[in-house]
């Protein structure tokens, strides 16, 4: 049977992966875009992405699991916190426009995901932590928002 502590340690793991998605996702968009502009905006999202990873790797061994208020599994499931974290994908003949749409959905998602998490936690230094995550995807999909304004829809 599993247990609420392993549920949300499936989760924070989950989440690592994708943050390692995400990074492979800037990087390689980086490497395919058109303007300079818009792959150095990409290639520090990859970077950013690996500090997102690092702060859920050492939150994750420093007992984060452990400081969720969480008590069944039943509770666990009622938030549903997987739904942030399912995977997006993308076809190899994605256009600008449908690598940028993915890109704000994702960010979306993982501050939504941070959000919920944040709430979820007993102890301050985590709620940071996940306050902190929650608010640099908040950035990530503005920032990717101005981008697509800018070059996708220029006549809005």
């Amino acid at each position: 049977m599993t247990t609420v502590q392993q549920s949300f340690e499936k989760l924070i793991s989950l989440a690592i992966q994708r943050e390692e998605e995400a990074y492979e996702f800037y990087t390689k968009a980086a490497n395919n875009a058109e303007l300079p502009s818009s792959a150095k905006l990409l290639k520090e999202l990859a970077r950013q992405e690996v500090g997102h990873k690092e702060k859920l790797e050492e939150a994750l061994g420093g007992g984060v699991c452990e400081t969720f208020t969480c008590t069944t599994i039943d509770e666990f499931d009622r938030y549903d916190l997987s739904k942030y974290l399912l995977d997006i994908p993308l076809e190899p003949s994605s256009t600008s426009q449908d690598i940028l749409i993915v890109a704000i959905k994702r960010e979306e998602n993982a501050r939504d995901f941070y959000k919920a998490l944040s709430k979820l936690t007993e102890d301050a230094s985590n709620r940071t932590v996940f306050e902190t995550l929650a608010k640099e995807e908040q950035i990530h999909k503005e920032r990717l928002e101005s981008i697509y304004d800018q070059h996708i829809q220029p006549w809005m």
